[in-house]
């Protein structure tokens, strides 16, 4: 009787190495299937390098006559522009594995029941991480600059990190729940372009009326990127309380849909 209690209580430790080694070896298969379809780095990295030189030739000088540094103030949100491209393309990736099989084909397998879903979130984020880096260099040749030194550094990469998770989980589970790649593209977008373009990513939130800037000053991508610019500029906000907004919002959501995303999972199939 002793020894058949005891079996219940080892198994948890046990679940939880596999579940790391499963979602790695997943997220290592997901890196390389990008690797072999280039429109995937094309999305997460020459767009945004794209959009940064766009808004640069387009608003920097403008924005320079009004006071306002712009490649401090645009770098941040381009890189959030990347990590938003990640997570359209992680839904994608997403309805082609429930609708190609592939998540069937996995659930047979012995692997651990979370890997499908924390292996796609890792390798966007890693894909999106690689973008911010990349941005970063381009932003150093327009003019931005870590005016925080280290801690601004370490503090970036962490909130695009926290970020990235945030905001690719809700993808993915619209991804799994949706199943159809061309319709998942509608719906993506229909939440992708209004969160990108009310916001003020590009543009201060005084350029809005009144009636819509309460909206574009508090979603989640402006609390993200008022953080990110708070981590990275001297004197720009009260950076305590601005990151700790961002914080709380991307808590919220992973805290949301990852509650959400194994049911919507479970029902792939």
């Amino acid at each position: 009787m002793s020894t058949a209690s005891a079996a219940p209580a080892t198994a948890p430790p046990a679940a939880r190495p596999a579940l790391i080694a499963d979602s790695w070896y997943l997220a290592l298969r997901h890196l390389r299937l990008m690797s072999r379809r280039p429109s995937s780095f094309v999305g997460a990295i020459v767009f945004p390098i794209m959009f940064a030189v766009l808004f640069m030739t387009v608003f920097g000088t403008i924005m320079d006559r009004g006071g306002l540094d712009y490649p401090q103030y645009m770098l941040p949100a381009v890189v959030l522009q990347s990590v938003l491209f990640a997570a359209m393309s992680g839904s994608i990736w997403a309805a082609e594995d429930a609708g190609g099989g592939m998540v069937s084909r996995l659930r047979a397998m012995p692997i651990s029941r979370a890997a499908p879903i924390i292996s796609l979130l890792l390798g966007e984020a890693i894909r999106a991480l690689i973008g911010a880096t990349v941005l970063i260099v381009v932003g150093f040749i327009m003019g931005f600059r870590f005016q925080t030194g280290i801690l601004g550094v370490l503090g970036f990469y962490g909130l695009v990190t926290l970020a990235s998770l945030a905001f690719i989980l809700p993808y993915l589970v619209l991804g799994f729940a949706v199943v159809d790649p061309e319709k998942v593209q509608v719906f993506g977008g229909i939440v992708f372009y209004p969160l990108l373009l009310v916001s003020i990513l590009f543009v201060p939130g005084d350029v809005y009326p009144s009636w819509l800037r309460g909206f574009a000053e508090n979603q989640p991508l402006s609390c993200v990127a008022e953080a990110l610019r708070a981590v990275t500029t001297d004197g720009s906000v009260d950076t305590a309380s601005t990151v700790g907004i961002a914080v709380a919002w991307m808590i919220g959501l992973l805290a949301f849909f990852g509650l959400l995303a194994p049911r919507v999972f479970g029902r792939v199939g």
